[in-house]
């Protein structure tokens, strides 16, 4: 899940950090813990990943509310990382935390989804809506059911204009 982040990625926005597995395996990765933003719903888990964390930044709040908050005065995080369970999740909630977290990310900057299962969470039409692609970078079997791993990103796009393909 954290294998693609290190200390040179800059900030990292994490969806649902829970009691903090993947925050403690970025910060053995390298990310310093000040470089941590953690988005958590639930107030148990968000007062414990305060003790547990108390140099990263910690929003208790619902991750739909990323869609009209900028966390940062520009988009700066180099990856999001989120253990979602987007299956649960109301079809009509997950553009906005989509959206939410591309604000926050800088262009070049990736979505890592670990979800159970092998298909990926999000739909193609709504990843064209906002352009954006998918990849499997992950996944293991020791788990049941088996988890995967899936990096969104921005399509990227042609930088010129060439009239001859036009």
């Amino acid at each position: 899940m954290t294998s693609d982040i290190g200390p040179e990625t800059g900030p990292v926005l994490e969806l649902g950090p829970g009691t903090g597995p993947f925050t403690r395996a970025l910060l053995s990765r390298g990310v310093r813990e000040e470089d941590l933003t953690l988005i958590e719903s639930d107030p148990d888990f968000a007062a414990l990943l305060m003790r547990r964390f108390p140099a990263a930044r910690i929003f208790e709040m619902d991750a739909v509310g990323l869609r009209h908050l900028s966390l940062f005065p520009r988009p700066v995080a180099g990856a999001a990382i989120s253990g979602l369970p987007f299956r649960l999740i109301s079809p009509n909630k997950t553009p906005a935390i989509l959206e939410g977290v591309f604000a926050n990310l800088r262009p070049g900057g990736a979505l890592y989804q670990f979800t159970l299962g092998r298909r990926c969470p999000f739909d193609q039409s709504l990843l064209d809506r906002l352009d954006l692609e998918v990849a499997r970078v992950g996944h293991t079997f020791r788990n049941f059911p088996p988890a995967t791993v899936y990096r969104v990103a921005r399509i990227k796009t042609l930088g010129t204009y060439d009239w001859r393909f036009a």
